[in-house]
């Protein structure tokens, strides 16, 4: 956290009027917003839609127990050096919760399903040459040259979604394997030679990154965090930041209100919603809204300039679907497996180990399936039964077990792109359309840019999408517009508050009847 930011936020709130500010959305970014700026002096309501609190931070338990087994089904994990999701992590306890995250090619008993043969991730050297053909076997490059091509197919294979996998393709086939035959390869492969570390050479040569397809370029740096060793959890689920959140928050948090207009006018922002099946309006002095535009997209927007109302239109979101199975033991131990994720193969994509230990009396999870893009969309269409299924009989083909009777004694699943109150699983900064460079830059401040006293803030307004980072940064940006902002002369108006009041309980319950949403 930039203590001089915070400072400076403290000095323009001391010096100003307290404000009342209505926040739409109690996601992460919602109830951050609401706890610094009540901190400050200032009086703050929040209106969720959904019947939850958490946004697309979403910890599933199976059972009641508190040391119950669980998935994340959404966000999993927090790169170390993201510096502002560890500042609420220590400041409201968590810190003794911080774990290491072991994520996908870390472990190396875990499997590789490619093209229906199943190895190991330890072996995948001496045999991902033999399964992929043509620019991988062409004796015109070093055998080191076609190793690192053969190992960085794999890795973008198991992580990106489909157009991503076929332009590294083209990429390879065209010039990306000149490029690699140039380099000095050596210092990246272990010293056994078995694998390579990615993250140090895209480090040390942007000018592949360059070479790349621009769609692609921005992918390889989610890779890099995404197979970083550096990544963490929090021992217990990652639902514990919004429990602690609330119950430090004095506001009244509304769920079930779902806002269906937003009309911006000279000093106030008026929003039409719905509670209880009957449309209300408000007038608002200041709002901060963090609804996805994805949602927003298709409410009744009025006096939006023509920029902003492209950039809520526009805004590319990619689906995600996780799919996790309650097992009756971990099996996968006795195999060496203590983490990190195996590669399924075909739709499935990733299947994660938890790298923490649960109450064995009380089974096991395993996050059988992680996929994103069109692998998503795919799995996302199917009903519940037939996607639960799906995934067991492909991951079954890596571990046989799961089919024994009574192995899986529970399945939860979402779909992100298909959930009403996210219609995606995060924004991102690549597409199938690049043909400007900067478009990834200037679409995130876009984003974040306010329409009078109408804010914005959440994962989609940052230079970090799909992160808890995202939304902080973003969020803290948007409480110091606020705060500074100076009104405009304005007839007085006496704004409303909202009377109901969520009562603050954990939503263990209600998180259970909400997943398997398609």
């Amino acid at each position: 956290m930039d203590t001089k930011f915070m400072l400076d936020m403290c000095k323009l709130s001391n010096s100003q009027q307290s404000k009342h500010i209505t926040i739409l959305g109690a996601g992460v970014a919602g109830l951050v917003a609401a706890y610094e700026l009540e901190r400050m002096g200032h009086t703050v309501d929040i209106m969720e839609g959904s019947p939850r609190v958490g946004g697309r931070v979403w910890t599933h338990r199976f059972g009641n127990e508190q040391d119950a087994p669980y998935a994340e089904l959404g966000a999993m994990r927090i790169p170390s050096d993201h510096q502002h999701t560890l500042h609420y992590v220590k400041e409201l306890g968590l810190a003794d919760k911080l774990c290491k995250f072991v994520t996908v090619f870390e472990e190396q008993n875990a499997f590789m399903n490619i093209e229906g043969n199943i190895f190991r991730m330890k072996d995948a050297p001496r045999l991902l040459q033999e399964r992929y053909q043509g620019i991988f076997t062409d004796t015109r490059y070093s055998e080191k040259t076609r190793l690192f091509a053969a190992w960085l197919k794999t890795i973008v294979n198991t992580i990106s979604p489909g157009n991503l996998r076929e332009s590294l393709d083209a990429d390879l086939k065209s010039h990306l394997m000149d490029e690699l035959e140039r380099l000095d390869l050596e210092p990246y492969f272990s010293e056994d030679g078995e694998t390579i570390d990615l993250n140090s050479f895209i480090k040390d040569h942007p000018s592949f990154r360059a070479r790349c397809s621009k769609a692609l370029d921005m992918f390889l740096g989610d890779i890099i965090v995404e197979t970083s060793h550096d990544l963490l959890q929090i021992k217990g689920g990652m639902d514990q930041i919004i429990q602690r959140l609330v119950a430090s928050i004095k506001a009244s948090i509304t769920c079930n209100q779902q806002v269906v207009a937003m009309r911006v006018r000279d000093g106030y922002t008026e929003i039409d919603y719905l509670s209880n099946g009957e449309k209300h309006t408000r007038r608002c002095e200041y709002v901060l809204c963090t609804i996805p535009f994805s949602v927003m997209r298709k409410m009744e927007l009025e006096g939006f300039d023509e920029r902003k109302l492209d950039s809520i239109h526009n805004t590319i979101y990619c689906p995600a679907t996780k799919v996790a199975f309650h097992t009756q033991s971990a099996f996968w131990e006795k195999q060496g497996i203590k983490g990190g994720a195996s590669f399924s193969g075909e739709g499935v994509r990733q299947s994660y180990y938890p790298s923490v230990k649960f109450n064995p009396n009380s089974g096991s999870v395993m996050l059988a399936s992680y996929t994103i893009g069109d692998d998503a969309d795919r799995m996302g269409n199917m009903s519940y039964s037939e996607r639960h299924n799906y995934v067991k009989n492909i991951v079954s083909k890596v571990h046989p077990e799961l089919q024994s009777n009574g192995m899986v004694a529970d399945v939860a699943s979402i779909a992100w792109g298909n959930y009403k109150w996210s219609a995606g699983g995060c924004t991102v900064h690549w597409s199938d359309d690049m043909s400007d460079e900067s478009n990834h830059t200037i679409s995130y401040l876009e984003a974040a840019r306010p329409q009078n006293t109408l804010f914005f803030a959440g994962e989609h307004c940052s230079k970090y999408p799909a992160w808890l980072q995202g939304s902080i940064e973003s969020t803290l940006e948007a409480i110091y517009d606020i705060v500074s902002h100076k009104h405009s002369t304005v007839a007085a108006t006496k704004f409303s508050s909202i009377g109901t009041v969520h009562a603050k309980t954990t939503q263990t319950n209600q998180n259970r009847e909400l997943v398997q949403v398609a």
